[in-house]
């Protein structure tokens, strides 16, 4: 016993040494991390939790009971509040070190005040009219925030410049009778690190280098270092290229597909089947239509982290690090005839203890009913990690919009999701049902076939400050409810960082992909 406290002794001791040598969080240290991809392959250093806090329904308490699919999601808060007067409904109040990563608000609420507390004040030192984050008042660049499609009337808009703070951030609005929604992702560090809190006359100090990363995210830089090519004609058929042994890491990944006939082209792209594998284990396993963020029919994409044209030119910047070895394959699992060409440029990579194997895995499940109370699993992922984003895509057999279902995100012990949404389209940055194409750095919906939602939709969303670590699970799922009872066919893809031995347990296998797509019978111009 003796000998296991000196043990945790030492642990401790260096535990803290570490912590004291870390610099002080800062808005410009968020800044600079946004865009530095080499902090994706790392576990965190100093460790932190990343949570999220919404205005979802209160009533949804148990899973698998009638009231877990409650949908009033423009009514929860903590709880009232008097503040000088006033009576307010707290949103958020969280104890540091943390920061907020993300935060949408959305929802008619003119007239009402959004305020926030730092550090224990006893008057807000920020208050926003109009309950619309963009209205915060500093500069926020054009990549931190996200204007939605309904904006003009109800205000909506995603923020994601970061906000810090050391001792203790509270968010709070105006005792309302009407619809408000709210979100606001966050990170909380452990104990003992430095964080600096936000203030407006300091974000003024980082304006150049908001602009920097703004610049950046909207213009993303493929790697053109070491590059490594294999081409073939693929029917029923597969190729590979292995890249060079050591330590080293692919920057930029490339695809580029040919065909004769047009009219296979979705098809086609859904039954080409992506594999990498690293030092012996393979943790990529993906349709490539959906891997690059297209979902059905592949079509535009325009992220940060992934690129393609909607014509077989694709794209894909998530740095893939290896100690040995690693190889990629292309799989036609069709008699479709395609042309592939893969290209990779690497680099030389300095391996950590802390450095992470890039994993993404994909699942299909059709024909499933809408509001009877079923949750689709996006994935299930277990081992050590850090979560970094996702593909919805799907058929909706519905009349109407299918989305109305909130996100549930369950990290490691939760007995309660830590991440619960208010709707779908707010998960992915819009409100109130999007009904056209919108692309941004953190992902859009890059197919949006009706104005009703009906058939063809996909979502894209990639995470940066708001990535999840866990350490041995994640579960992530959304409520399937619609406006009109029916049938929708579901299909997810999701990117993490992991161990080697970190998976998915709900992929889906190869032949899942030969799914016939049904036809495209909804434009939006009908």
């Amino acid at each position: 016993m003796k000998k296991f406290a000196a043990l945790v002794s030492i642990v401790l001791f260096f535990a803290t040494a570490v912590i004291a040598q870390q610099k002080t969080i800062t808005i410009g240290t968020l800044l600079s991390d946004m865009v530095n991809k080499e902090l994706d392959v790392c576990f965190p250093v100093p460790y932190y939790t990343s949570k999220l806090q919404t205005s979802y329904d209160r009533r949804s308490v148990i899973p698998n009971t009638p009231s877990w699919h409650a949908n009033d999601d423009g009514s929860g808060f903590i709880r009232y509040e008097a503040n000088n007067g006033r009576v307010e409904k707290v949103l958020f109040d969280e104890k540091g070190p943390g920061v907020i990563t993300r935060i949408i608000t959305t929802g008619k609420a003119a007239g009402a005040n959004l305020r926030i507390y730092f550090d224990g004040e006893k008057e807000a030192s920020i208050t926003i009219p109009g309950y619309d984050i963009s209205k915060l008042p500093i500069k926020i660049p054009e990549a931190l925030l996200i204007l939605h499609e309904h904006y003009n009337t109800t205000q909506g808009s995603s923020m994601y410049y970061p906000i810090p703070y050391a001792k203790s951030c509270k968010i709070t609005v105006d005792d309302l009778n009407r619809g408000y929604y709210f979100h606001a992702n966050y990170r909380t560090y452990n104990k003992g690190t430095k964080v600096k809190t936000f203030t407006v006359a300091d974000a003024a100090k980082y304006n150049k280098q908001a602009e920097e990363t703004s610049y950046q995210l909207l213009h993303p830089k493929s790697y053109k270092g070491d590059e490594f090519r294999a081409n073939k004609v693929l029917i029923q058929d597969s190729m590979y290229l292995d890249l060079p042994k050591g330590s080293q890491a692919i920057r930029t990944l490339n695809l580029g597909i040919g065909i004769v006939n047009q009219a296979d082209f979705a098809q086609m792209m859904r039954s080409l089947i992506v594999k990498i594998t690293f030092d012996g284990r393979q943790t990529v396993s993906a349709p490539l239509s959906d891997l690059f963020g297209g979902g059905m029919g592949a079509p535009k994409v325009n992220s940060w982290y992934l690129n393609t044209n909607g014509d077989g030119e694709l794209t894909m910047r998530f740095i893939m690090p290896y100690k040995k070895t690693a190889r990629i394959e292309v799989i036609n699992i069709s008699n479709y005839y395609a042309i592939v060409h893969i290209t990779a440029n690497t680099s030389p990579w300095k391996w950590k203890p802390n450095t992470l194997y890039f994993h993404a895995t994909w699942r299909q499940e059709n024909n499933l009913k809408t509001n009877v109370g079923l949750d689709y699993n996006m994935a299930t992922l277990t081992g050590r990690g850090v979560f970094k984003g996702d593909v919805l895509s799907l058929y909706n057999h519905t009349k109407r919009w299918y989305g109305e279902g909130d996100e549930h995100i369950w990290v490691d012990g939760d007995k309660f999701p830590s991440h619960f949404g208010c709707g779908t389209e707010d998960y992915y940055n819009a409100t109130f049902a999007p009904i056209h194409v919108y692309q941004n750095v953190f992902g859009g919906a890059t197919r949006e076939d009706d104005e009703a939602s009906r058939g063809y939709n996909t979502f894209v969303r990639t995470r940066n400050l708001d990535v999840i670590p866990f350490n041995k699970k994640l579960k992530f799922e959304f409520e399937l409810i619609s406006w009109d009872d029916g049938l929708v066919d579901y299909s997810s893809t999701v990117y993490w960082y992991g161990d080697l031995n970190s998976k998915a347990i709900t992929a889906s296998p190869d032949k899942d992909a030969l799914y016939v797509l049904p036809k495209a019978v909804y434009t939006s111009d009908k």
